[in-house]
């Protein structure tokens, strides 16, 4: 026996979840738990990493420890570890207060390089007042930053401070240093989030490595059944906050509860259905663009000879791009090509804006324009914003923000601007979770609280950085074909970054690529 759930409730967000269930991993098992964007497998890994308390039951642990009775509980915090979108949010937001924090802080002493991330001394930091004596086979974690740097491609990272690399490169920065930390389970929960196909291709690898070394043992957590590596050959498929079916991979595969549930290919995938309610706010959305918008043939965003460079390295270069009115463009590129940092100046994020040749709105960047004038006019959707917005408040209050552009609700709305809120939740099938807290939402759903606050104000520039990024098949149909609906029935201009070419939505018409920097590709969509 290596883990057993003896007839276990999870307690998460005052709800009961997997009353009274029972499992065992026994040891050389690398398993699986497969399930649907909200279907509880991520409270179930939480619970087994005792990360989410127990309403009933235990959780019993055995790690080879010779002097150890049968079935102790752990003591170690990181004997498992795991990675998942939160645990990465969490990582990143222990050297950023807020979420524009990369693009003001790049002269920053106090933000760790990713090689001080990666040295071993960081990896094992013991308390002074601990009385245990701290054994380190320092040449073994050595030997682990080599294999964790080669597997990633890091050596180009290295000096830079943790905050200024891409969201994606980031997260590869935080598998290494997971994997540094040797533990006796590493819980992978949707672990190609954010990566590029190279990069995607690369982790697989590395995860098929150490399933064939079984060091260590893995979890590995998805929505997507093509995710899971050939190596684990064990499944737990769960629905509803339950467990559906458990063993031999085949057996589960062939399971007809898990097969009617999500893992048949060719069922027909939940789709954006039109209501009166939508039908409204699309009518009010292009009055008001008729309205406020800017006449004629113009430019919402016009760079010349755009660049960008911090210290050494430099993130843009020579960049002449034009976005005219009701142009939908995709936004393409590896991990690290420097597509954030272009949106970040489109964005009135990054004040490098003011030092290039760079007009947005028609109106030239640095000449007495507020940021505040150009956010109104921009919705926005993206990792680094869902990243900080782990806010308490309700799902209606996330909405209503985006009349303001802030992370959180610090002004009162008005009783019009609610009520538009309501709307764009019901048009989302969301109408049910207004006054739920905004963290207790499946990532599916915070996805969807998060364009409702990108859209409730009617921008003339729809901003979407991976807007389908950890989410299962279901959701981003709905959310491709929401967008496809919008763009077809409005003026809206959108940008739309993603590192799948599968969910770019039908309505794109032009693409940008960038690689290193540059842009290799720049016109009509391909």
């Amino acid at each position: 026996m290596f883990i057993r759930l003896d007839d276990i409730t999870i307690q998460a967000n005052q709800k009961n979840s997997f009353e009274h269930t029972s499992w065992q991993i026994d040891k050389d098992q690398n398993w699986a738990i497969i399930g649907e964007t909200g279907s509880g497998k991520s409270t179930l890994a939480k619970a087994i990493a005792r990360k989410l308390p127990l309403q009933g039951g235990q959780i019993w642990y055995d790690f080879n420890d010779p002097d150890a009775p049968e079935g102790r509980p752990f003591l170690n915090a990181r004997e498992i570890l795991i990675l998942s979108p939160e645990t990465h949010s969490q990582f990143l937001q222990q050297y950023a207060a807020y979420h524009q924090a990369r693009w003001h802080s790049f002269e920053a002493d106090d933000i760790p390089t990713v090689s001080d991330l990666l040295n071993w001394q960081n990896i094992v930091r013991q308390s002074p007042f601990e009385v245990v004596k701290m054994v380190v086979d320092e040449e073994a974690y050595l030997q682990k930053r080599k294999e964790v740097i080669d597997l990633f491609k890091l050596d180009y990272l290295l000096d830079r401070k943790i905050i200024h690399v891409s969201h994606g490169e980031s997260r590869k920065v935080f598998i290494a240093r997971l994997l540094m930390h040797l533990p006796r389970l590493l819980i992978l929960d949707d672990p190609y989030s954010g990566l590029d196909q190279e990069s995607r291709e690369r982790l697989a690898s590395g995860i098929q490595a150490l399933i064939a070394r079984r060091d260590p043992p893995l979890l590995f957590v998805t929505s997507r059944l093509e995710d899971i590596p050939d190596g684990i050959n064990y499944l737990m498929a769960v629905k509803d906050n339950r467990v559906l079916c458990c063993g031999d991979r085949e057996t589960v595969l062939k399971n007809e509860a898990v097969k009617a549930s999500f893992l048949v290919k060719d069922k027909p995938q939940k789709r954006f259905e039109r209501s009166s309610v939508f039908d409204a706010l699309l009518k009010t959305y292009s009055a008001d663009y008729a309205e406020g918008a800017l006449k004629g043939d113009v430019e919402l965003i016009h760079m010349r000879d755009v660049c960008v460079t911090y210290g050494n390295v430099q993130v843009l270069k020579n960049i002449n791009w034009t976005v005219k009115q009701g142009e939908r463009w995709a936004l393409l590129g590896h991990n690290g090509a420097g597509k954030t940092t272009l949106l970040s100046l489109i964005l009135a994020d990054n004040p490098k804006s003011y030092a290039n040749d760079f007009y947005l709105f028609g109106q030239k960047r640095g000449s007495g324009e507020s940021i505040w004038e150009i956010k109104q006019k921009i919705g926005v959707v993206s990792p680094e914003l869902h990243i900080f917005y782990r806010k308490s408040i309700s799902c209606l209050e996330a909405v209503c923000s985006g009349f303001f552009d802030s992370v959180g609700l610090y002004n009162q709305c008005s009783t019009e601007q609610t009520e538009i809120a309501r709307r764009w939740l019901k048009a989302m099938n969301m109408q049910n979770h207004e006054q739920d807290p905004f963290y207790s939402l499946s990532t599916g759903q915070q996805r969807l609280t998060l364009l409702a606050r990108a859209l409730v104000k009617n921008p003339q520039l729809l901003v979407l950085d991976e807007p389908c990024q950890a989410l299962d098949d279901e959701y981003r149909f709905f959310i491709i074909d929401l967008l496809d609906q919008i763009c077809a029935r409005t003026p809206i201009s959108l940008l739309f970054v993603t590192h799948y070419r599968s969910e770019i939505p039908a309505s794109i018409t032009h693409q940008l690529n960038l690689d290193h920097g540059q842009a290799i590709y720049n016109g009509p969509r391909t």
